[in-house]
């Protein structure tokens, strides 16, 4: 690999998922990002065995809008859910929580067994700081323990199938939430190269990943056809269009949200008015509530107090 091709500008990490799930049998790059974020926690490398339904959903195709739901298998043949997800909101745990458990509701109506749940892993790819701004990559999963003694909750079964003995607390969903502006840029691990590739949208210039090369010449915009740049154009666009509609929406909230605050502290400031025997068209004039809004609530307070 030469100088050259480290310039050479690649899609964004995002698309270039969707991009790359569409070429049926050649899932080796996404297949890579996924086995180097897992091995960071101890899971061992899979393989992408289906592709399940993406950037969709039946009750709401914008609540859902994932990058990809996945079906891949590890090294020991254990099965898992991965469900990889694009983020632009600070409302993205709120969202991991509603995916998975779409997810998990999915899977069952398939089975009916509560006992035959894929294990889902969600990995959010946020494009805005998180956290305290020291790191760039979270992993959570639910633990329990006992309230008194903190002893750690296990459960172990029987897997009919293969007999093998497994602990049941291990199916719930874990998360992975990535924030790509805070990669910190050193190459320490193979996770901090592909890291550098969202950052950056560009290999780094040393690399040990055997993926990178791969990277380089499949992502490559210079390299798309015609058709190609021209759906990663719209895709690029329609990004920032549902970033702008979910600030708007979200501002509208915090408006409407402020509204109801003040409208509800004179609401207090009229009612303690009320009990020291204000003059009604005197409270009316200090809080700017109309009579007719006073005299309703004086004769609701009035009910409540007999």
């Amino acid at each position: 690999m030469n100088d050259a091709d480290n310039d050479k500008p690649l899609v964004s990490f995002d698309y270039a998922i969707k991009y790359l799930l569409k070429d049926k049998g050649d899932y080796g790059i996404v297949e890579g990002f996924i086995s180097a974020l897992l091995r960071t926690k101890g899971y061992k490398d899979v393989k992408i065995k289906a592709l399940l339904e993406t950037e969709s959903n039946k009750e709401d195709s914008k609540s859902k809008r994932s990058l990809a739901d996945l079906i891949v298998e590890d090294e020991d043949h254990h099965k898992y859910i991965i469900e990889i997800d694009r983020a632009v909101s600070e409302s993205f745990v709120h969202k991991a929580c509603f995916n998975t458990s779409r997810l998990i509701v999915d899977n069952l109506a398939q089975r009916e067994d509560y006992t035959q749940i894929i294990k889902i892993f969600h990995i959010s790819l946020l494009y805005f700081p998180i956290g305290n701004g020291k790191g760039s990559v979270y992993h959570g999963k639910n633990i329990i323990y006992e309230v008194e003694t903190n002893e750690k909750l296990s459960v172990h079964i029987k897997n009919k199938e293969t007999k093998e003995v497994f602990d049941a607390i291990n199916i719930l969903p874990e998360y992975f939430f990535i924030s790509v502006p805070l990669f910190n840029d050193r190459l320490e691990r193979e996770i901090d190269e592909w890291l550098h590739v969202m950052k950056y949208d560009k290999i780094p210039a040393h690399y040990h990943s055997p993926y990178m090369k791969q990277v380089a010449e499949k992502l490559n915009i210079l390299q798309m056809t015609k058709a190609e740049r021209e759906n990663y154009s719209y895709y690029q666009k329609q990004v920032y269009k549902d970033r702008d509609a979910l600030e708007a929406a979200e501002a509208r909230g915090i408006e409407k949200g402020e509204a109801k605050g003040r409208e509800e502290g004179i609401k207090k400031t009229v009612i303690n008015m009320l009990y020291q025997n204000f003059d009604i068209k005197l409270i009316s004039e200090l809080t700017g509530f109309s009579i007719e809004q006073i005299e309703k609530l004086k004769h609701s307070l009035k009910l409540s107090v007999e």
